[in-house]
């Protein structure tokens, strides 16, 4: 028998181990990194609710009500235009609030996930818009 000098390379047991933790490492960063760009997109509904919001209260400024509104009337309708992930709807206008809500639009949400924003307590006689909070639902 003879004996091999300056023998290189891995055995299967060391090419082994790094698959193996090549495979921990994607199994934990996929996961974090598919949240990481869903949380990406749900900024564009907060941006756009955002939008509509500050042209609501332009509105509510000049009408003393939320009635009669429109995404259009909100000055949103560029933002709303321009929106790629999310579909957006004005419902429930009344004098003292409204609700805006963004839905997902595609499938790189779950099935019917929205963002909800909810307009309340305004009062036309002293020109205070109300405030509003944000709901999710279906995450």
């Amino acid at each position: 028998m003879f004996k091999l000098k300056n023998q290189k390379g891995f055995t299967l047991m060391e090419l082994m181990v790094v698959v193996i933790i090549v495979m921990v490492l994607a199994g934990i960063g996929v996961p974090v990194y598919m949240n990481y760009i869903k949380e990406g997109k749900k900024s564009e509904s907060y941006a756009v609710i955002d939008a509509i919001t500050s042209g609501s209260k332009v509105y509510f400024q000049k009408n003393g009500t939320y009635v009669g509104g429109t995404i259009a009337k909100f000055l949103a309708t560029e933002d709303v235009g321009n929106a790629q992930y999310f579909t957006y709807a004005l419902g429930t206008l009344s004098a003292a609030g409204y609700v805006t809500t963004a839905t997902e639009a595609g499938s790189w949400a779950p099935s019917n996930a929205k963002i909800i924003w909810t307009q309340s307590g305004a009062v036309g006689a002293n020109g205070d818009p109300g405030t509003g909070v944000f709901t999710e639902s279906g995450w």
